[in-house]
Parts: C-alpha cells; structure tokens; sequence
C-alpha cells in the first residue's frame, strides 16, 4: 500500500514509518515547518517522500490527490495535555479540525482509501473501578480537554464511516514511551532526570508529581506495530484499543528506572507537577484488537525504560 502518514516527524511517527516500510509499504509524510528531522534520517524513504505543509493550511487535499495514497495514518495531533489545558481552542483545533481535514481530503480524493484515525485512551476518563479493563464499549467520560478534543476526533471519525462510506478505523493507544521521547511526558521526564543525575547535571533526587495513579503503559515500537496490524487487519468502522493490559503505577515506573540507574537517587514529590485531573487508576484490555488481527504486545516495561534511559544518556553526552 502506498501510505500518507500525518505527524511523520513527532514522537511515533518515525517509528511508525519504520513499521509500515519493513511490512512492504510505501511511505510518504507529511511535515510542518523546516527540517532537519534527525529521526526521520536513518529511514529509508523514497525522494520526495516527505512532503512540507499543514493541516490547517487548506493544501492537504492537493496532496491526497496528487499521491492517491491507499492509507492514511493520522497521527498529527496537539498531545500534551497540559498544553490542551491552556489552549482549549487550540487543542479542538487541532485534535477536531485536523481529523476533520484529513476525512474531507479523502473523501473527496480518496474515497477508497483506509484512513486510521489515532485518538487516545483519554477519551475514556472517569473511568469507574467495576469498569476495569476498559474496553472499546466503555463510556466516553473525558475530563480532560485533550481528551474530550480526542473524543471529538473519535466520534466525527466513526460518523464520517457511517455517513458518507468511508474505510475508516479507530486505534485509542493507551500510555506508551520509548527512546526518542520529549521529555513533556512522564516516563521521559523521568528517565531524563536519571541521566541528568548520572551526569552529575542534578541532584540525585527525582522529582515527580503525584506517583499515585496507575497506567497502562506500552512501549512505541508495539503500539507502532498495531497500527500497521490495524491498517491492514482492522474492520471498518471499528474502534481498536492498543495498550498492554497491565496496571502500572507512576511509582512503579520510578522504581523499574532504578533497577537501570548507575547511581542512587532518591524521590521527591513536588506538587507543582500534579495536574489539575488525574484519573486514578485506568487499564485496557487489547482483546479486541488481538482477536480481529493477531496484534499483541511484545516487549516488558523494564526494557522499554532501559532503552529509553539509554536513548537519554545518549542525548545528554550529545549536549541534549
């Protein structure tokens, strides 16, 4: 399949390119402003494969008709949700109006073409502990305004499928982490601050905000591997969680992280870094995805933090 993928140079896109060009796909990206994009070096992507622009811009069409793509893989996406909290217009948007573009621009130059949709587990929200694992049938209850942006995206997607006969599929990846991610995000933060310690560029103590709330955490190479499975595996219409099944708690993640560090630290709870709404514990299940396509996750947590330790450790030597 020739495949468009939007949000190419963020933190999954790489390694969703990856994914796509090792199952024999054709890739092509979409990227906003100027290079370089240093992880997106070492693909090998055809010339002429990355292709400058905007969802907002209004050219996105031109592009689905110029390349007839067989897929769409939408990641581009406003995904720190602190950041959605500041800007709650900018995060619809964003999250809404770039899903919206995207949906148009194949409807009306792509018609047959499968477009995979990536919303969020936040979506989900207040999540009741009878609930527990969350499936794709649970409620959605955002509290969040990242989350309630991404469930707009979700709920127009699957009326666009519905409405106008589009091959649409809905993937809602839970927490995932791996090398290569902004340090915005927790287990990033985290591992950073390890390798900032290492260095002897911090004190050797871990702030975190509240360690309380358990997760169901991934790595990005598995949940990059269920989109491609989604992609060309998943039914119509249908809406995919794509997360490890396992419960884990911020203060567990602290922990794995430990077992990997060269020093001892010790944690510090800092409440300038709680959010405002933290759900206090939410856990998938994949049944469904497994079930329609074979998709499963493949790697521990406690390698998945490694690596990305690593990766940390490797980007601090480098001045990063």
């Amino acid at each position: 399949m020739r495949v468009l993928v939007t949000g190419i140079a963020g933190f999954a896109g790489p390694v969703v390119a990856a994914a796509l060009l090792e199952a024999g796909h054709e890739v092509h990206g979409l990227v906003r402003g100027a290079g370089p994009w240093p992880r997106l070096a070492g693909l090998p992507l055809a010339p002429g494969a990355l292709h400058r622009g905007d969802l907002a811009e209004g050219r996105f069409p031109d592009l689905v008709r110029e390349l007839a793509p067989d897929a769409v893989v939408h990641l581009a996406a406003l995904s720190f949700a602190p950041a959605a909290e500041r800007d709650p217009a900018g995060a619809y948007r964003t999250n809404l109006g770039g899903t919206l573009a995207v949906l148009a621009a194949a409807r009306a130059h792509a018609p047959r073409a499968r477009v995979l949709i990536v919303t969020s587990s936040d979506v989900y929200g207040d999540v009741r502990a009878e609930e527990l694992p969350v499936v794709e049938e649970t409620p959605l209850r955002p509290v969040s305004v990242y989350g309630a942006s991404k469930a707009a995206a979700d709920i127009a997607a699957a009326q666009w499928a519905r409405a106008y006969g589009l091959d649409v599929v809905r993937a809602r990846p839970f927490n995932h982490t791996g090398p290569g991610q902004d340090a915005a995000f927790v287990c990033s933060a985290l591992a950073r601050q390890l390798a900032l310690i290492e260095a002897a560029k911090q004190d050797p103590v871990v702030r975190v905000g509240n360690a309380d709330p358990v997760r169901d955490f991934s790595d990005v190479r598995d949940i990059a591997a269920g989109y491609v499975a989604l992609l060309e595996r998943g039914r119509t219409g249908e809406a995919y969680n794509l997360c490890s099944g396992d419960g884990v708690s911020i203060a567990e993640v602290i922990a794995l992280l430990r077992t990997h560090a060269r020093v001892p630290v010790r944690v510090h709870s800092d409440p300038a870094l709680r959010r405002a709404h933290d759900v206090p514990r939410i856990v998938g299940s994949h049944a469904t995805a497994t079930e329609h396509t074979g998709w499963r996750p493949a790697r521990q947590l406690s390698a998945t933090l490694r690596d990305l330790l690593e990766d940390w450790r490797a980007r601090i030597a480098a001045g990063g």
